[in-house]
């Protein structure tokens, strides 16, 4: 097989598995920022952005515009707005295959690319969409734009680059400066050439940034005063770090073993490479020279370890590095096949992958056979011949490409399986999508269906209602609220105390059996034992007082 074979299957699978993926409802935040999105239409205002009709602060709003224009041009389509996203994606994997060639060679960059656009994660949050998921496009090209103003001087590439800054500062705020920050000041200051910044186009481009932004400030400022503008620049970040604001997890190891899941099936690929040019960068003991760049680590492991120490952990905070891990990771692959002093460790990858490959199969089985089982001919036909495939290459002459393709083949097969099976299976437990199908029914014009209490906060609630109503909190909350009569609630049991205690009466519709997607404890995942999973949840219509 020749070398470039592996990256044709590679965009024959990505398209199948994406694609696949478009047709998955989305929950909980995902939901959540599409609705935003929403209510700028039914608002008219793009500026102060609101959620079930209350001022919106937590993330800046490029995203949110993204999908306010998508719904403008075909109505509130969560297929459209994933198309959306998906396909903007597509320019970051081209950014990381340019900023590959740049910094090594044509085939890194390709490489690179292709370990991006098929890892687990790139796919899973296309279909739990996060602004993260937008953030990493901008991010990836401002680097590239800015490694090519320093490599070739032009101050085209460094305002380009400023701008793509200005979008990343627009899609998750200061965290973008950090990456970009890092990788690029870092190089700067490894490869002695600090003094590029020390002119005006660093002034034009502190105005640049700031007239990015502006929007988000300002939204901030009319809906929170001073309060806005301080969570934009510090309360947001800071209170994460340190978790007065958000998170409460302590393992300072949560992004090595979740990088195992976020970058498979490439993640040995990975740390090995990582590992490598950190040696590398000793041994040479910060000599200068043609390939020596420090954008990569720089960018990567400065954020990694501030993530690494905050409060707030999640695996979608390290999607916005992770085209500059692929980068290393595709640029010690080649090394490793073809320096013989690296035999031993090819023999040791070789190994590792194989087993990998084995459990990413293994799970599917488990999942189609007991999990969920599937009798659906055409996945098992699909299935069946991606497994004949892998089969088939696992008789190839050990190499780079052998590895490649067979770890390609067993990712594609597990992710195919998520996508086109077992999601939509979970999102029959979602009570979410059953209780907007029946309110999208039975609800006249003029009634809405509200969210009451925590326990019940599924933002698809009103994403996919016909007429979404208010997030009300606390018993406290409904009174000062108060819902119309034949308004429609969904809750939980604790909604349903307090309702009783208020004497608020209603009409019950529904009876759920719910468990959220955004968690599969083993139990639930278990047949067995599933139903110790799941709780109830509920939808009713307040009668009249």
């Amino acid at each position: 097989m020749k070398k470039e074979k592996w990256l044709l299957l590679g965009i024959i699978l990505y398209l199948l598995i994406n694609i696949s993926g478009l047709f998955i409802p989305i929950v909980i935040n995902a939901a959540k920022y599409a609705q935003v999105g929403r209510e700028i239409l039914d608002n008219q205002d793009w500026i102060n952005l609101t959620i079930g009709g209350d001022a919106y602060d937590q993330k800046p709003p490029l995203l949110f515009w993204i999908a306010a224009a998508v719904f403008r041009i075909t109505g509130v389509s969560v297929f459209a707005f994933k198309l959306s996203v998906l396909l903007i994606s597509l320019i970051g994997i081209y950014g990381t295959f340019k900023l590959g060639e740049l910094l090594y060679d044509k085939r890194t960059g390709t490489l690179a690319a292709f370990f991006w656009g098929t890892c687990l994660g790139y796919v899973h949050f296309h279909n739990d969409i996060h602004t993260d998921t937008l953030l990493v496009v901008p991010v990836i090209l401002a680097i590239w734009q800015y490694a090519a103003w320093i490599k070739f001087n032009k101050n085209s590439a460094f305002y380009l680059g400023t701008i793509f800054l200005g979008l990343a500062l627009l899609s998750k705020g200061p965290v973008a400066l950090v990456i970009v920050g890092s990788a690029v000041g870092l190089h700067l200051l490894f490869t002695r050439n600090l003094k590029m910044l020390l002119n005006i186009r660093s002034v034009i481009a502190l105005f640049i940034l700031l007239l990015s932004i502006l929007p988000a400030l300002w939204g901030l400022y009319q809906q929170f005063g001073m309060e806005g503008i301080k969570f934009y620049f510090w309360t947001n970040n800071a209170g994460r770090i340190s978790g007065s604001y958000a998170g409460s997890n302590t393992d300072p190891f949560f992004y090595i073993h979740t990088s195992l899941y976020v970058i498979a099936p490439w993640a040995f690929f990975t740390f090995v490479g990582v590992f490598l040019q950190i040696k590398e960068k000793i041994t040479q003991k910060l000599k200068i020279t043609p390939t020596n760049e420090y954008y990569t680590l720089g960018g990567s492991l400065i954020y990694l370890l501030i993530l690494s120490t905050a409060r707030a952990k999640n695996p979608h905070y390290e999607l916005a590095v992770m085209p500059l891990l692929t980068i290393i990771a595709a640029r010690w692959a080649y090394l490793i096949f073809e320096k013989p002093q690296f035999l031993k460790l090819r023999k040791a990858l070789g190994t590792i992958h194989l087993i990998s490959a084995f459990v990413l199969l293994t799970l599917t089985a488990a999942f189609l056979g007991y999990v969920f089982p599937n009798r659906n001919p055409w996945i098992w036909i699909i299935i069946g011949l991606l497994t004949a495939g892998f089969v088939y290459v696992l008789r190839w002459k050990p190499g780079l490409n052998k590895q490649l393709t067979y770890l390609l083949l067993a990712n594609s097969i597990l992710l195919f399986t998520l996508n086109v099976h077992i999601l939509p299976k979970l999102s029959q437990y979602q009570s979410s999508f059953q209780a907007c199908a029946i309110f999208n029914e039975q609800a006249a014009p003029n009634e809405k269906l509200h969210i009451f209490t925590v326990e019940s906060r599924y933002w698809e609630i009103f994403l996919y209602s016909k007429s979404y109503g208010r997030y009300i909190i606390t018993a406290e909350d409904f009174k000062a609220i108060n819902p119309p009569a034949n308004d429609w609630l969904y809750t939980g049991p604790e909604g349903m105390e307090k309702l009783v205690q208020m004497n608020i009466a209603v009409d019950t519709v529904g009876v759920f059996q719910h468990k959220s997607m955004s968690s599969l404890p083993i139990k639930f995942l278990n047949p067995k034992t599933r139903a110790s999973k799941l709780k109830p949840r509920y939808l009713v219509q307040l009668k009249e007082k």
